[in-house]
């Protein structure tokens, strides 16, 4: 069975991206915020100034992972890692420091998978709470740095979407996602953006359809 929602928008950010949006945040906070962090806030700010929200999903395959080995190279030295840097590398931190940094208590989730995944989880979310109107989707990701080998390269990248069930406007068929599952999850969140920005009637997989 696919699922039907209506995207009432979305919002793209990439690394060439001017991200004004962040100026409410002091200086001193914002300069400790890391390029994805700031990707991700740059998406999600825009939509919760405009929309009221009732479930956030944060979404990235790979997180913060340049923190993640900066760590660990502390510890190959010999030092102390940055009680810090280990809480900021965390795969919860970045909707930890919005939640922190905007005082907003609205429920959250972060999870580790890809764009259609995130999407179905604020899709079930509104399914079983009759009362909740909508749900933003905050996927983000980075390349991992070269230190990994036999990754895929790509600009790090964020894209939110706010998400209702009232008067569907797309459908993913989960099947094809399925049959789709070798694909890297950033592609994945790719595929979609440039299924809504170009008006195709179905993205390139064939997964999202619109109704």
């Amino acid at each position: 069975m696919n699922l039907q929602l209506q995207v009432q928008q979305l919002y793209s950010t990439d690394h060439h991206a001017d991200l004004q949006v962040l100026q409410a945040i002091p200086a001193m906070q914002r300069r400790r915020l890391s390029t994805l962090a700031k990707l991700a806030f740059n998406g999600a700010i825009q939509a919760l100034q405009t929309y009221d929200i009732d479930y956030i999903v944060w979404a990235s395959h790979f997180g913060d992972e340049q923190k993640t080995l900066n760590i660990l190279q502390d510890v190959l030295q010999g030092h102390t890692p940055s009680p810090t840097q280990f809480s900021t590398s965390v795969h919860n931190a970045i909707a930890g420091l919005y939640s922190i940094l905007y005082q907003d208590a609205t429920p959250s989730t972060s999870l580790s998978c890809s764009w259609s995944e995130a999407v179905v989880e604020a899709y079930a979310f509104l399914k079983t709470h009759p009362t909740a109107q909508r749900a933003l989707v905050v996927y983000y990701d980075a390349p991992l740095p070269d230190v990994y080998e036999g990754v895929n390269r790509f600009d790090a990248f964020s894209v939110a979407a706010v998400l209702s069930l009232s008067e569907p406007n797309v459908q993913f068929d989960p099947v094809l996602k399925i049959e789709t599952s070798h694909q890297p999850p950033e592609q994945d969140a790719q595929e979609f953006l440039q299924f809504w920005q170009m008006g195709t009637p179905q993205s390139a997989s064939g997964k999202w359809q619109r109704c």
